[in-house]
């Protein structure tokens, strides 16, 4: 049944306990509230273009300052107010999309966290540590003012909570009371008062309940939000660091070839070198090996020359000694005597000299050998120590090269891990905000 159905009953019900005719001491009017100059309310009927909402209104404090009502009821009915709507509080949208995320949709007006700049690299020294200590501080504030903005939805869903804890307070006390001992009249208006009282009571009702839906609303929404900005973060770092992990691999494989590259110019500039000095010491060697044995040659020609030469004179002197010793057999047998010993003697000395140049030059050839092995073998010792010099250069170049790539490695993966850490430790934070939320929500059903 309607309200103004229930009204017009109890219009009727109240017209029914007056009395057939009215005393005629009592002024018409008169009511029972001592003021003799209010007429009596009676319903206006739907010509009259009444508004029956505000009449009930004006009826309702008249009648609660009535001395009569006070006497017989209640304390004052107080009708809750209804609480003004809280303003939607602007959505964060999520942080621009990046190449390894998905685009979702942001708010209108709501502001836009832009994805952070890359970590700058120093060579062969790894991250800068200047831009890696801002950029900490940056996530550090940035984690600060989601934790504000939950705290702050938390704080707001706790004040709605309050608020509609006390309106349930204020219905729970504001019961409708007895009314048995009033007249028929007061007793009607103070059912209609009572039907306002309930119709606002659930109009209250209602508003606290969108209230305190709108609140959880608003704090899922933050919070998928701060999950969603914290996870785009880790995704924007993550594939930083992985870019980053990249350049610095690729630039110390350039490097590593650079090196290799290096070790290789300086071995074969180390053969190079080593082939012609061998080459030097080999012609050298030549050189010494062809002198020696061309003046080898031209001491045992002249050798030779000079035992012909003797051989031709004594053969000479003897056929001038055995004519003249024909001629002057007796007179000069003492002299071709002498002649001849002194032939013998010069041929003896020829052939001295001659075992003398020959071995000459046996020792100039073993001395040009010894010396043409001993440049030899320097040149040789050099041609070693120069490559093993240059073997060793390169691969100190490419040790350092493999150790500055494994330094780098190493501080890649430890970053990782830190920013892992700080992943699992803003999804527990998140995971706890949801244990409270859900906690609300219990203690509210």
């Amino acid at each position: 049944m309607s309200t103004q159905g229930n009204r017009a009953q109890q219009g009727g019900a109240a017209g029914g306990a007056k009395p057939t005719a009215p005393a005629q001491d009592e002024p018409r009017g008169l009511s029972i509230f001592g003021d003799d100059t209010a007429e009596e309310p009676t319903p206006e009927s739907p010509e009259t273009g009444s508004d029956p909402a505000a009449e009930r209104t004006q009826r309702i404090p008249a009648l609660a300052d009535s001395p009569a009502v006070a006497a017989h009821s209640e304390p004052t009915v107080q009708v809750p107010t209804r609480a003004p709507q809280p303003a939607a509080r602007p959505v964060m949208p999520p942080p621009a999309p990046t190449s390894s995320a998905p685009a979702a949709p942001a708010a209108a007006g709501g502001p836009t966290l832009p994805p952070p700049p890359p970590l700058p690299t120093v060579r062969r020294n790894g991250y800068d540590k200047v831009a890696v200590d801002t950029r900490l501080r940056q996530l550090a504030g940035e984690q600060a003012e989601l934790l504000s903005r939950i705290e702050r939805g938390e704080a707001r869903a706790r004040q709605l909570e309050q608020e509609l804890a006390g309106a349930r307070t204020q219905i729970e006390e504001n019961q409708s009371p007895s009314y048995a001992g009033l007249g028929g009249r007061a007793s009607a208006m103070l059912r209609l008062a009572e039907e306002e009282a309930a119709e606002m009571r659930a109009v209250a009702q209602r508003d606290a309940e969108e209230i305190r839906e709108q609140a959880q609303r608003d704090a899922h929404a933050m919070r998928a939000d701060a999950a969603r900005e914290a996870e785009d973060m880790r995704i924007v770092q993550v594939k930083d660091l992985d870019d980053q992990r990249t350049r610095i691999l690729t630039e110390a494989e350039r490097e590593r070839a650079s090196a290799r590259s290096d070790a290789d110019d300086l071995l074969a500039s180390a053969k190079r070198e080593a082939d012609q000095v061998r080459l030097a010491a080999q012609q050298e060697t030549s050189e010494l090996l062809t002198g020696a044995q061309r003046e080898a040659e031209q001491a045992r020609a002249a050798v030779d020359r000079e035992v012909q030469e003797a051989k031709r004179m004594l053969a000479v002197d003897r056929e001038r000694l055995a004519r003249e010793a024909a001629e002057h057999h007796q007179s000069s047998l003492a002299e071709t005597r002498r002649l001849v010993e002194e032939a013998e003697q010069r041929a003896s000395a020829a052939e001295e000299r001659a075992r003398e140049a020959s071995t000459q030059a046996a020792e100039a050839r073993e001395a040009a050998q010894g010396e043409a092995e001993g440049i030899v073998s320097r040149a040789r010792r050099e041609a070693e120590q120069v490559i093993k010099a240059a073997q060793a250069q390169a691969e100190s170049i490419q040790a350092s090269g493999d150790a500055e790539k494994e330094r780098q490695v190493a501080v890649l993966k430890a970053e990782v891990e830190r920013l892992a850490k700080r992943r699992d430790a803003i999804t527990a934070q998140l995971a706890s905000l949801r244990d409270v939320v859900a906690g609300f929500a219990d203690d509210d059903s």
